[in-house]
């Protein structure tokens, strides 16, 4: 299976469940292509990708997870000072430090930099780990993680098994 994902949510979320999934489906091999840009799925021989947008756009797709924003810092606290990457919701304050994705943005608020305005889906696992702590309410976002490809895709037996098991 060829899956392109942002780094983030590739590190954070999906290499756990596909390492999970992995364990199950001994002749299955993965393929996994960074991509954080319009895609193109023939091109690329992409099977699946997983996108943070509003909605599948013109092709099949499930949602993954609850579309909201959490501000996270350090388990233990840290300044308010606003750490940003692109995508990251626009804040009041100047951010004291800027980095690529919203991974990184968990990585400096957990390291003390500030905090960080990140998707639910992309923060849970260090939620639960107590690597950083939740500051407020989730935020309702427009955006959400999506699993999405072309529908000749999503119809492959192989891919039907994948989204199933990711959404389980």
């Amino acid at each position: 299976l060829t899956i392109a994902a942002p780094r983030d949510i590739t590190a954070k979320w999906l290499q756990p469940r596909l390492a999970a999934y992995a364990a199950h489906q001994p002749d299955l091999t993965f393929q996994l292509i960074a991509a954080d840009e319009a895609l193109d799925f023939t091109e690329a021989n992409l099977d699946l990708a997983l996108r943070l947008t509003d909605a599948a756009g013109e092709h099949e797709g499930v949602k993954l997870g609850e579309a909201a924003f959490v501000t996270v810092e350090a388990a233990q606290g840290g300044p308010e000072q606003r750490i940003d990457w692109p995508g990251c919701p626009a804040g009041d304050k100047p951010a004291i430090i800027r980095v690529a994705d919203g991974g990184l943005a968990i990585e400096a608020a957990a390291n003390g930099f500030g905090r960080a305005r990140v998707p639910l889906l992309l923060v849970q696992a260090d939620l639960a780990a107590g690597r950083v702590r939740q500051v407020g309410e989730a935020m309702p976002s427009l955006l959400s993680y999506w699993l999405i490809a072309p529908l000749p895709q999503w119809r492959q037996k192989k891919v039907k098994a994948l989204v199933e098991a990711l959404t389980a």
